[in-house]
C-alpha cells in the first residue's frame, strides 16, 4: 500500500474582511472571477503554500447585488471597481547575500526565481508564530549578521499608526480612472492622466475614483500629493466602493517591500516585466496587469500587441508576484510608481508637489516638513548632516548649497578634475544617505543591493553625478565618466534620490528588466508626469 504523505498548510493570518469586500476566486474553465467562501473551508480562497494569495473585489452601487450574491456567481471585471490582494503578517529572513555581477544583470532572467528570503507567518496582531517562538522588530546589520544570513524579525510594513496590523490588503494593479466626455455627441468613458486618443492630456474631475483593474491605461500625469489624496479619498466613498472603517493611502515603501520581499520567499514568484507601453503617438500609455514581450525576453513592446499579454494568459502570469492570477501585477515595469516615502531634507519640492491640487486645504508638507497630522500616511527617511543644513562642502569652493552643488553640469564643467571635485561631494552626502538606510529594513535596499566582485558583495548605490560629456548620469564613484549602476538581485537598479528629488520610486517602468524589478528602487519626481502611476493600500 502506497502511503501519501499529507501535504502540510501553513498557517496564514485570514484575511480581514470589512462590508462590501467580495473574496473571489478565479475560475479556470471559465476563465472568470467567482464569489468563494469567505471561510476558506475548502481552500478554495487562498493557500499560500500553493502561491494562491487571497483576493478580493469591490463593486458600485450600481453593481451592489454582487456584494450579498451567493458563493459561485460570477463577477464580471466589469462589474468591479478594485481587486485587492492580501499580504498577512510575517517575519523575515534574508537567507543569503546572493547578488549577480554588473556584467551578469544585463541578462535579465538570471535567477529570478532564486530563494533568498525565509518567511514565517505570525499569529493573528502578535510577533510570535505557529510554534510559539517571537520574533524581534530590528537586527544591527555591523553585528547580528552571520554567513550572509540576517536573523527573523517581523516586517515593519506590519504596523500603522505605531498599531500591529494582521496583513494588509495591497492594490492588484497599478490605478486607473475613467472620464465621461463627449465625443460626437456620444458619452465615451476615457482614461484619465494620459493622452490617449490624442496629444491633448485627459485631466481628471475633483471627484474621479480610483480603480484597480486589468488591461486598462494607468492613471498617470498626476503629482505625489494628488496621488496621495486620491487615494485616502478611497476609504470615505461607500458608494463607489460599498466599504466603510476602511484606512486607504498611498503605498509606502515599507509596504513595496512586503510585497517584495515575499516574491522572493517559496510562497511566492519574482515577477517579470510589464513591457506594454505604446510608442507611438500616445507615447507612454502603460496597460496594466500585462505580461513581459515573451518568456525570455522582457523588451518594451507597444500597446497594439498587447493581445495574449493580459494578466490571465499563460505570458501575463509571469508580471504576477505568484506566478499566476493571484498575484499582485505591474510591480516591474509599466509605470514607474512612486511611493509615500520621502528624503527629509527639508527642500521645497516637498511643498510643492508634497499637496492636493484638486483640494487647497490638504498640504502634507510645509516649510519643508510634514505635517503633523498626517504622519501616518508618510515615510521619512534621514539625510545626512550636510544635505539637512543645505551645506555641502567642496574643497576650493566652501559650503554650497544643494541647489548650487547640482546646477554644475553642462559644457563648463566637462574636465576631469572640475567634475571629480563636484562629484566627490555629491558622491559623499548620497552615501551618508544610504548608510542611513541601514536602520531600515524590509524595503530592498540597504539590506540587499550591492556589487559582485571576487564573490564579495559591496553593498552600494547609484548617486546622481557629471559625467565627462557635462551631462548627468547614474554614477558608483567620483571617477565614473559613463553611466554605470549598481544593483539588486536580478539587476534591480538602486539609485539613490538627491536635493530637489527627495520622494521614492519603485518597480521601473516598461523597458527591460535590467531597468524594471520589483527590488528596483530610485529617486522620483513628485510633479505630475506621464512616466508615474501610482497604488493604494487597505488597512482594516
Amino acid at each position: 500500500m502506497v502511503q501519501v504523505k499529507a501535504m502540510t498548510i501553513s498557517y496564514v493570518n485570514a484575511p480581514q474582511l470589512k462590508e462590501g469586500m467580495i473574496p473571489i476566486t478565479y475560475n479556470e474553465n471559465r476563465k472568470t472571477w467567482v464569489i468563494t467562501d469567505k471561510n476558506n473551508s475548502k481552500k478554495e480562497w487562498y493557500n499560500y503554500d500553493i502561491k494562491k494569495w487571497a483576493n478580493i473585489c469591490t463593486v458600485d452601487d450600481k453593481n451592489s447585488n454582487y456584494r450579498t450574491a451567493s458563493v459561485g456567481t460570477e463577477v464580471p471585471i466589469d462589474a468591479m471597481t478594485t481587486m485587492f490582494v492580501w499580504i498577512p503578517r510575517y517575519a523575515y529572513s534574508i537567507v543569503n547575500n546572493y547578488q549577480i555581477s554588473n556584467t551578469e544583470a544585463v541578462s535579465t532572467t538570471n535567477a529570478r526565481e532564486t530563494k533568498n528570503i525565509e518567511i514565517k507567518f505570525l499569529l493573528g496582531y502578535t510577533n510570535r508564530d505557529i510554534d510559539g517562538k517571537v520574533y524581534p522588530t530590528d537586527y544591527d546589520p555591523d553585528t547580528d549578521v552571520t554567513n550572509g544570513k540576517t536573523p527573523m524579525i517581523v516586517h515593519p510594513a506590519f504596523t500603522y499608526d505605531e498599531m500591529p496590523l494582521n496583513g494588509i490588503w495591497v492594490a492588484k494593479f497599478e490605478a486607473s480612472g475613467t472620464k465621461t466626455v463627449d465625443v460626437d455627441g456620444v458619452s465615451t468613458e476615457v482614461p484619465v492622466g494620459n493622452h490617449t486618443g490624442g496629444t491633448t492630456l485627459v485631466n481628471a474631475e475633483t471627484t474621479t475614483p480610483v480603480k484597480i483593474l486589468p488591461s486598462v491605461v494607468s492613471w498617470r500625469n498626476i503629482t505625489i500629493g494628488e496621488s496621495q489624496y486620491r487615494c485616502t479619498q478611497m476609504s470615505s466613498n461607500t458608494a463607489f466602493y460599498g466599504w466603510s472603517n476602511v484606512k486607504s493611502h498611498l503605498m509606502k515603501n515599507s509596504e513595496w517591500g512586503a510585497v517584495a520581499y515575499l516574491c522572493y520567499s517559496k510562497y511566492g514568484s519574482v515577477p517579470m516585466t510589464n513591457g506594454c507601453g505604446d510608442t507611438g503617438t500616445n507615447w507612454y500609455d502603460f496597460y496594466t496587469g500585462m505580461g513581459p514581450q515573451s518568456k525570455t525576453s522582457e523588451g518594451r513592446y507597444n500597446t497594439s500587441s498587447r493581445s495574449g499579454h493580459e494578466y490571465n494568459t499563460e505570458l501575463g502570469v509571469l508580471s504576477s508576484t505568484t506566478g499566476n492570477v493571484y498575484g499582485i501585477y505591474d510591480m516591474a515595469g509599466g509605470a514607474w510608481e512612486r511611493v509615500a516615502t520621502y528624503l527629509d531634507n527639508g527642500d521645497n519640492s516637498l511643498n510643492v508637489y508634497g499637496k492636493s491640487s484638486s483640494n487647497s486645504t490638504v498640504k502634507y508638507f510645509e516649510n519643508g516638513k510634514l505635517n503633523e497630522e498626517y504622519s501616518t500616511l508618510w515615510e521619512a527617511y534621514e539625510v545626512g548632516e550636510e544635505e539637512k543644513n543645505n551645506a555641502i562642502y567642496v574643497e576650493g569652493e566652501g559650503n554650497l548649497t544643494q541647489s548650487e552643488l547640482w546646477s554644475k553640469s553642462g559644457s563648463t564643467y566637462t574636465d576631469t578634475e572640475t567634475n571629480k571635485k563636484y562629484n566627490t561631494a555629491r558622491k559623499r552626502i548620497t552615501d551618508e544617505t544610504f548608510n542611513l538606510l541601514a536602520k531600515i529594513k524590509g524595503i530592498g535596499v540597504n539590506e540587499i543591493s550591492g556589487v559582485l566582485a571576487n564573490n564579495v558583495l559591496t553593498k552600494t548605490h547609484s548617486y546622481y553625478g557629471v559625467m565627462s560629456n557635462g551631462s548627468y548620469g547614474w554614477l558608483l564613484d567620483e571617477t565614473d565618466t559613463t553611466t554605470n549602476y549598481a544593483r539588486a538581485w536580478n539587476g534591480d537598479l538602486v539609485l539613490i534620490g538627491h536635493a530637489s528629488n527627495p520622494f521614492v520610486g519603485r518597480g521601473g517602468y516598461v523597458d527591460n528588466g535590467s531597468y524594471a524589478g520589483v527590488l528596483y528602487s530610485s529617486i522620483a519626481y513628485g510633479v505630475s508626469n506621464s512616466l508615474y502611476g501610482f497604488r493604494a493600500v487597505v488597512c482594516l
